[in-house]
């Protein structure tokens, strides 16, 4: 009875620090595992690491990694995160592909992996180890998250995170001279700090764009403003290009989030907000905007159905990226 007390103070007191429940006393480790046997009403996601069922079923992937890292924080006071665990405790935009169940941890010798604790050790060289504590948690600072990032996922990952941190006003030069610093990963970092652009409004815009570069389509212009000659009002364009032929051709982004989202519609209706979208294509097109190529987030990761929508549109691509293909 008193260990069934125990246990549920440590989960009352896990929950209120938006973490895992852990001890290091063997009786209440013992005594958590078996609540897991006996009714099912807590979850292990990582070795050590305990939480109810219904609670974590209500965390979307960002929460559940950053109460793992927050109980492991506790667990192992010396251990400094990195990857999707700095990224998002220093609020980059990144994808939630990321929050893979796994914590990212600095390691001073190699990479590797412990699939039962979840923990994926990144080596970060000596010199490269710049840490502060963010929301409880010891990180890379800002400028060795973007360049950490940058090396340890590929391309269409890597970028959102850095035109976020231009976003947030971190300066280019000192993430090129944290670069020029790097003796391994030099070349994926350097990629993306030469294609990151604090003008990509939001994440999955820097992932669509990632992806465009990666196909060697011609690189757009980002926010590119359209005057309705009617009316005087102002639009802003995802993308912009201007095609050989001398036609202009926009690419819009559409995020799920734009006609289901109360934050996003203003509570409009999603018939409301399609009918304003007709009526921004009808003002564009009077703005000299001759296509306009709408992209999903499936588009995106699916790569194809994008590819296949820029060459109908006759955004140019490189030779050697259709030879790739």
């Amino acid at each position: 009875m008193k260990n069934h007390a125990r246990v549920n103070r440590l989960i009352e007191e896990a929950m209120a620090e938006r973490r895992c429940a852990f001890s290091p006393i063997e009786s209440e480790n013992a005594a958590l595992r078996r609540r897991i046997a006996e009714d099912g009403g807590l979850l292990r996601p990582a070795r050590g690491l305990y939480v109810p069922s219904d609670y974590w079923n209500g965390l979307d992937p960002f929460e559940r990694s950053m109460h793992m890292a927050r109980a492991m924080a506790r667990q192992h006071p010396k251990w400094v995160f990195v990857g999707n665990i700095a990224a998002a405790a220093h609020g980059f935009e990144h994808s939630w592909k990321l929050h893979d169940g796994t914590v990212s941890i600095a390691s001073a010798y190699h990479n590797g992996f412990c699939r039962i604790a979840k923990v994926r050790r990144v080596y970060i060289p000596e010199q490269c180890m710049s840490v502060e504590v963010v929301d409880g948690l010891p990180v890379l600072d800002k400028i060795r998250t973007v360049l950490n990032c940058s090396v340890q996922y590929d391309f269409p990952y890597g970028l959102p995170i850095a035109d976020s941190a231009l976003r947030q006003g971190i300066g280019r030069r000192d993430l090129s001279a944290g670069c020029s610093a790097m003796r391994i990963g030099y070349a994926q970092a350097a990629r993306v700090l030469r294609y990151a652009d604090g003008a990509s409004e939001n994440g999955g815009e820097s992932m669509c764009r990632a992806v465009m570069i990666d196909e060697g389509f011609a690189i757009p212009l980002l926010q590119t403003i359209f005057v309705d000659p009617e009316t005087g009002r102002q639009y802003r364009a995802d993308f912009a290009w201007r095609l050989p032929d001398g036609r202009i051709a926009v690419g819009e982004y559409d995020g799920t989030q734009k006609y289901v989202d109360p934050q996003m519609t203003g509570r409009r209706s999603v018939q409301t907000v399609v009918q304003m979208e007709r009526e921004r294509e009808e003002a564009l097109r009077r703005a000299g905007v001759s296509l306009i190529v709408r992209f999903t987030y499936d588009d995106v990761i699916e790569r194809v159905p994008l590819v296949n929508k820029l060459l109908r549109a006759g955004i140019p691509q490189s030779s050697s990226s259709i030879h790739r293909r």
